[in-house]
C-alpha cells in the first residue's frame, strides 16, 4: 500500500514539474521573434546600433536564443566595433554547436582573426566546446541522423522508387513513428537538445521525415508538433513554415518568396521576367490569409520577408535568407517560360 503511495506522489509530481516548466517557458511567437523581425529589418535599412538593441531585447526575454540571432547580433557588432559584444556573442555561438573553422570561414569576421582577442578566443575554443559536447545528446543527434540516412538509402540504390517503392514506404512509416516517439520523450529536437552541427544549418537532416509526409500522400500531420515547437522556442518559425507548405503542398505560409525563370533558349528582349525575382499572382485576400498564418508563427508579414530576401541578395554579411526562399525554374523553351510566367508577376 504504502509503494503505491509513493508511486502515486512521484507520478503526481513529475505532472506539476511538467506544468511548472510549462508555466516558465514563454510563448516565443509573442516575446521573441516578433522582435527578431524588428532587429532584422534594422540590419535591413543598416541601422545596426538599433538593430543591437532589438536583439538584446529579445535575447533577455528567453531562456534560450536561437544562434543564427546569435550570428546576426554579432555582425552588427562588429559593424559597430563593439568587439566586447562581437565577441559575446561568438562564445554563445560555439556553446550552440557552432565551429571556429566555420567561423574562421566567414569574410565579415576577418578583420577579427589577427587581433589579441581573436587569438585568446581561438586558444579557448576547446573548452567551449566541451562544454557544448557535455550537454549535447549525442545518441539521439546520431539516431537522427540515422533516419536521414536510411531515407536516402533505397532512394539512392539502382533502380531507386521504381524498383523500390513499397521497401521506401515502409521506412517512411518506420522513420516517422521513430521521430513522434522521440518527440514524445525528449520534445521537439531543437539546438539545445542536438546543437546545430558544425555550421548554422537552416533545416537539420531529420526533417526530411517531415518533408515525406505530404497531404498528396496522405502522410502524417505534422501541423501540432511543428507549432508546439515554435512557441516553445525548439525550433524557428522560418524552416516550420517551410516544412508546413511542403506538408500542404501549397504556398500557406509564403516560404517561397521568390521565383525565378531561366531559360537558355530564350531571348531576353522576347521574355523580359527571365532571370528577374518574379512573385505568385495572388489575391490580397490570399495575401492577407497567408499573413494571418505567418504572424501565428511569430513571422513578419509576406512584404518584409520577400524585403529581408532581397537584401540577401546584395549582402551576405548577415544570415536573413533560407535556401528554400527563392524558387529556381529551368525551362526548356520560350513556350515554356511564357506559361510558367502567366502566374508570375514582378514585385516593386
Amino acid at each position: 500500500m504504502l509503494k503505491k503511495t509513493n508511486l502515486y506522489l512521484l507520478g503526481l509530481l513529475c505532472i506539476l514539474q511538467q506544468v511548472v516548466l510549462a508555466q516558465e517557458i514563454p510563448d516565443y511567437t509573442k516575446v521573441y521573434h516578433p522582435v527578431i523581425n524588428h532587429a532584422e529589418l534594422r540590419v535591413v535599412k543598416g541601422k545596426y546600433e538599433e538593430a543591437l538593441q532589438a536583439y538584446e531585447q529579445a535575447f533577455a526575454s528567453v531562456p534560450s536564443p536561437f544562434a543564427r540571432d546569435y550570428y546576426n547580433a554579432a555582425i552588427c557588432a562588429v559593424l559597430l566595433q563593439d568587439r566586447r559584444k562581437t565577441f559575446n556573442y561568438l562564445e554563445n555561438l560555439v556553446e550552440k554547436g557552432v565551429s571556429l573553422e566555420y567561423l574562421e570561414q566567414q569574410p565579415v569576421l576577418d578583420s577579427l582573426q589577427e587581433t589579441r582577442k581573436w587569438r585568446r578566443f581561438a586558444k579557448k575554443y576547446p573548452k567551449r566546446r566541451h562544454k557544448f559536447d557535455q550537454k549535447l545528446n549525442k545518441e539521439l543527434r546520431a539516431d537522427l541522423d540515422e533516419l536521414y540516412a536510411q531515407d536516402q538509402y533505397f532512394r539512392q540504390a539502382k533502380g531507386g522508387w521504381r524498383v523500390h517503392g513499397d521497401t521506401i514506404r515502409k521506412i517512411e512509416a518506420a522513420n516517422t513513428l521513430k521521430l513522434l516517439n522521440w518527440i514524445e520523450e525528449y520534445g521537439y529536437p531543437g539546438e539545445d537538445l542536438i546543437g546545430v552541427a558544425d555550421t548554422l544549418e537552416q533545416l537539420p537532416r531529420f526533417s526530411i521525415v517531415i518533408r515525406r509526409q505530404t497531404k498528396a500522400r496522405k502522410g502524417h500531420d505534422f501541423t501540432e508538433v511543428l507549432m508546439q515547437a515554435v512557441q516553445q522556442g525548439r525550433m524557428a518559425p522560418q524552416p516550420a513554415a517551410y516544412l508546413l507548405d511542403q506538408q500542404a503542398g501549397q504556398n500557406k505560409y509564403g516560404s517561397r518568396a521568390y521565383v525565378k525563370v531561366n531559360c537558355s533558349t530564350c531571348e531576353e528582349e522576347e521574355l523580359g521576367q527571365i532571370g528577374d525575382y518574379l512573385v505568385m499572382k495572388i489575391s490580397e485576400e490570399d495575401q492577407q490569409k497567408i499573413n494571418e498564418r505567418r504572424e501565428k508563427l511569430g513571422l513578419e508579414p509576406l512584404d518584409d520577408y520577400r524585403r529581408k530576401i532581397l537584401f540577401s541578395t546584395t549582402d551576405d554579411r548577415f544570415k536573413l535568407n533560407f535556401t528554400w526562399s527563392i524558387m529556381h525554374y529551368v525551362v526548356p523553351s520560350k513556350e515554356a517560360a511564357k506559361v510558367l510566367l502567366e502566374g508570375l508577376t514582378l514585385k516593386e
